[in-house]
């Protein structure tokens, strides 16, 4: 039972600890992932900020006043082009990034509706712009592409980002939430484990030795000195200590038993040889000799008082 409570709560222990370790990397990958992808969505909305600062201006340098100023139509296409094509590729690599949480069972259904829309007044923005860039020969801007960021325009583009934006800090915020009482519950195991491995070892190993430390220096002349060898052993019954504990209480016993046999010796009394507590014990052979020599001893001395 000692064993298997030490194998049970080592276990318990080593468990808790793994969990601690597999939750703070879970933890360190949703974060990383949640700040991936709000680099990429803030990344796409630059670009699209890019793209309706150049279509602002392309409709201004019309005037012949903002051409005589050093307004470059043509130029102002090119880096429209550049910066729209750059923002089409942010869009698929963050769409490509949201496969991954849109496809988990706990993704909620406010983060699939801001990617689908999002997704679809970006198609729409890039379209118009497409078609407008896809004339051969640079022209004016049309009202149909300086609509393409007009006020209402310019609100649902935005605020279907900021609608994904919120979702993916909701949904952060959540699988932080969950991630904390995981980990709360862990750092519990381990904590329950750790005193019940404080307590086995106090219970198993410090308390025996404290027990059996003060019995062997309690004289037996003290009160309660002779009855507490059987307290001693029935408290650590169970233990590795327990056959220590015998041990001790059957050489303490013949510790007595050889005071009784020297002091009996020593008053002129002939006592009987110690009992053997093995086939071959030493001391039990060693005191039946010696009471044989000193018994001899005293014959001889008697024969010579009475010569």
């Amino acid at each position: 039972m000692e064993r298997a409570g030490f194998w049970l709560i080592g276990l318990g222990l080593l468990f808790g600890l793994w969990r601690v370790w597999q939750i703070g990397q879970a933890y360190a990958q949703t974060l990383a992932q949640e700040i991936r992808l709000h680099s990429q969505l803030t990344h796409l909305q630059m670009e699209i900020a890019h793209c309706e600062r150049l279509v602002a201006v392309l409709g201004a340098s019309q005037a012949e006043s903002m051409r005589a100023g050093g307004a470059n139509p043509a130029m102002l296409r090119q880096q429209l082009q550049a910066h729209l094509a750059q923002a089409e590729r942010d869009f698929h690599t963050l769409r490509s990034a949201l496969e991954v949480p849109l496809k988990q069972a706990d993704t909620p259904e406010t983060m699939h509706w801001a990617v689908m829309r999002m997704e679809a007044e970006w198609l729409q923005l890039y379209a118009r712009l497409q078609e407008y860039l896809g004339r051969k020969e640079p022209s004016e801007v049309n009202l149909e592409t300086l609509h393409a960021f007009n006020l209402t325009r310019q609100d649902s583009l935005y605020a279907a980002l900021d609608s994904l934006h919120q979702a993916l800090s909701s949904r952060s915020r959540t699988q932080i939430h969950l991630w904390n009482r995981h980990y709360r519950l862990a750092i519990g195991l381990c904590l329950i484990a750790g005193f019940l491995l404080i307590g086995w070892i106090w219970y198993f190993s410090m308390r025996p030795a404290q027990l059996i430390h003060r019995w062997l220096c309690t004289p037996d002349s003290f009160p309660g000195g002779e009855g507490m060898s059987e307290a001693v052993l029935r408290r650590i019954r169970g233990t590795r200590w327990e056959p220590l504990g015998r041990m001790l209480v059957q050489q303490r016993q013949r510790l007595r038993a050889v005071e009784r046999f020297m002091r009996d010796l020593a008053m002129g009394r002939t006592p009987e040889p110690l009992q053997p507590l093995e086939p071959n014990d030493p001391l039990a052979r060693s005191s039946f000799w010696l009471v044989r020599r000193v018994e001899e001893y005293r014959r001889s001395q008697r024969d010579r008082d009475a010569v």
